[in-house]
């Protein structure tokens, strides 16, 4: 089963960050399997009460990505 995670942005910026490829490029050197999904809509990222941008949801956990931006911090996350 897939880690299910999902990018916060703020509504300011655009999908398509390199955030997602660099989880994307961590799964694949680690063999993870991992479903990304990225939201910048305040309707959207309100609902998981972060206030914080960007944010990481992995398996419904809000995690702020400025403290997990390390290869090794988000290795332990996934």
């Amino acid at each position: 089963m897939p880690t299910e995670i999902k990018i916060l942005h703020a509504s300011c910026c655009a999908k398509g960050s390199p955030i997602k490829a660099f989880i994307e490029q961590i799964a694949n050197e680690n063999n993870l399997e991992i479903q990304i999904e990225e939201f910048s809509e305040m309707s959207d990222t309100m609902m998981y009460g972060t206030m914080v941008f960007p944010s990481l949801v992995v398996n419904n956990k809000v995690y702020d990505f400025k403290q997990y931006q390390t290869t090794e911090k988000l290795l332990s996350i996934l």
